[in-house]
């Protein structure tokens, strides 16, 4: 892997590629490593598996977190409207795992890329989703993660239009989460 940060590597370019690409965002703090970001990207997931959304607060995400979905165009950001999307997501997603068998994202789930870049880590997912009475059907997913100061930011997820018209009518079936302070459509 080569390790060049965003301004070697726009140095490297072509001059006359230069004014194309635009600089990283940069965020404080000290870099993380892939295996750094992978693993604290899995304690955040066995909280969210476990229902601790104190713990996904107060550990994983930074004081003002921001999660993006697409194609929904849907933003949550603040502490509050992230809290709560993610009781609305725990039971969105629990509600997929077989009682039954009970395995794990892991196990039905396959990873396709993993990529990373200064402080943020992007994957390409599939799982095996049951979308309302229907059989399970394989949907996919892209996340990326960017992380400040050792935290997560938040996430940008692009689903698949089935899962993505599942989750935003779980989402909109609450009544109450698009009219909280930091959660907009755009």
């Amino acid at each position: 892997m080569i390790g060049l940060n965003d301004d070697e590597l726009l140095a490297a370019m072509r001059p006359d590629l230069r004014n194309v690409v635009r600089s990283l965002a940069n965020r404080p703090g000290a870099r993380m490593t892939p295996l750094e970001m992978i693993e604290f990207n899995c304690e955040h997931a066995k909280r969210f598996m476990a229902g601790d959304f104190e713990g996904i607060m107060n550990h994983s995400l930074i004081d003002e977190p921001v999660y993006e979905f697409y194609p929904s165009r849907i933003r949550v950001s603040g502490k509050e409207a992230v809290h709560r999307y993610h009781e609305l997501n725990y039971n969105i997603v629990i509600a997929q795992v077989d009682p039954k068998r009970r395995v794990t994202p892991a196990e039905e789930s396959v990873t396709y890329t993993r990529t990373f870049g200064e402080n943020s880590y992007g994957t390409e997912v599939s799982g095996l989703f049951r979308l309302g009475d229907g059989d399970y059907q394989r949907c996919f997913f892209n996340a990326v993660i960017p992380f400040q100061d050792g935290k997560m930011v938040g996430e940008r997820v692009w689903k698949d239009q089935k899962l993505s018209n599942f989750f935003v009518s779980a989402l909109e079936a609450d009544g109450t989460f698009f009219d909280l302070p930091g959660v907009q459509r755009f």
